[in-house]
């Protein structure tokens, strides 16, 4: 069973966080780490991370933190491309796949005899 209180608590940093980065009060790597820290601080009551980002869950890309639509968004996995929500906007998709490409092409591995 959850502990819904610390996901809700957590969701109140973010949502702060975010607030601050589009007032640029804060970076975007540093509302990236609060938002990181938020998500893996509701493991300290049996909580669940994705009550922790509720309030960007849906409609923030995970990776520049802009506001997106639902029809634009990009569902991803979060842990392939280190990004704090499950969805990308079309701009930061293309950008993070397009690393991942040419990364494989350029990376030898030698096979041992």
């Amino acid at each position: 069973m959850s502990c819904h209180r610390i996901g809700l608590g957590m969701n109140s940093v973010v949502e702060k966080s975010i607030e601050m980065f589009e007032n640029e009060e804060i970076s975007l790597n540093a509302c990236k780490k609060i938002i990181v820290a938020c998500r893996n601080g509701v493991y300290w009551c049996d909580g669940n991370e994705d009550e922790a980002i509720a309030c960007i869950i849906d409609c923030y890309c995970g990776n520049c933190l802009r506001k997106i639509h639902q029809e634009h968004r990009i569902r991803v996995d979060r842990n392939r491309y280190d990004v704090v929500t499950h969805y990308l906007c079309e701009d930061c998709y293309q950008h993070l796949v397009y690393e991942e490409s040419i990364l494989k092409k350029h990376v030898y591995v030698e096979k041992k005899a």
